[in-house]
């Protein structure tokens, strides 16, 4: 029988009944103090403008910086991707790549479903599709986690308590997990359930997570819902509903 734990709001990332359990601190950011100048300011010598202005003190345009994402500017909004819309029933063509920020953790890509976009820790732009959906959920959690993306979920009060800021221990979550397979529950343009199913080496019994998805407009692309906190995890024995990364 599957054992179900389900977790709300909290930082406990619980894979299954065998006992691995990882709990993730949320790191105190201090407040950053910014030394200020003097506050005095020079008199200007009169002598050097006795014969007429002082080119060197003519006013100089400042150059215009482009905006930065810190500035609040956020990532850029993803291309619409022309992919297969059906229900699958098998795995789409795909390989294998480690995932920044996580150690003996690999994800399955596709270049027609994503993500088309791989930088900053953000791994992002994914199909419209219950594919896209299927292949976002496990790398935007790893964004989410190991990659300290909190724009990779849907912000809510149980994404930001769960969210690590920055906590190095996060990626251990991830370590040597192995991605297997995955279901969809059910799929819509704005939202998908998605039932991931993951194992680990040297650890007896199989687990699946399940994410919830929704199609962000303003992105164009799918986010992870956190709004009930960490995922919801429990045991497997039966994987026959389960399309298989192969």
């Amino acid at each position: 029988m599957a054992q179900k734990q389900q977790h709300s709001g909290g930082k406990s990332w619980i894979f299954w009944g065998a006992g691995l359990l990882i709990v993730i601190v949320v790191v105190v950011v201090g407040l950053l103090t910014i030394p200020s100048g003097s506050d005095e300011a020079e008199e200007p010598d009169e002598g050097l403008n006795a014969e007429g202005p002082d080119p060197s003190a003519e006013p100089v345009e400042p150059e215009e910086e482009e905006p930065t994402e810190a500035e609040g500017e956020g990532p850029a909004r993803c291309e619409d991707m022309d992919a297969d819309s059906a229900f699958p029933t098998e795995a789409p063509a795909f390989e294998w790549q480690d995932f920044d920020g996580a150690e003996n953790f690999s994800v399955p890509v596709s270049d027609e479903h994503g993500p088309a976009v791989q930088e900053d820790g953000f791994w992002r732009c994914f199909s419209q599709t219950p594919t896209g959906a299927a292949i976002a959920a496990p790398i935007l959690f790893a964004d989410f986690v190991a990659g300290d993306t909190y724009e990779a979920a849907v912000d809510s009060p149980g994404a930001r308590s769960a969210y690590p800021a920055g906590d190095p221990e996060a990626s251990e979550a991830f370590d040597g997990l192995l991605v297997r397979g995955f279901r969809i529950v059910d799929s819509s343009d704005s939202e998908a359930t998605v039932q991931l199913w993951v194992s680990v080496p040297d650890t007896p019994g199989d687990a699946m997570f399940e994410f919830i998805l929704v199609w962000d407009d303003e992105a164009n692309d799918w986010r992870v819902d956190l709004a009930s906190g960490a995922p919801p995890v429990e045991v497997i024995e039966d994987t026959s509903d389960y399309v298989e990364w192969r």
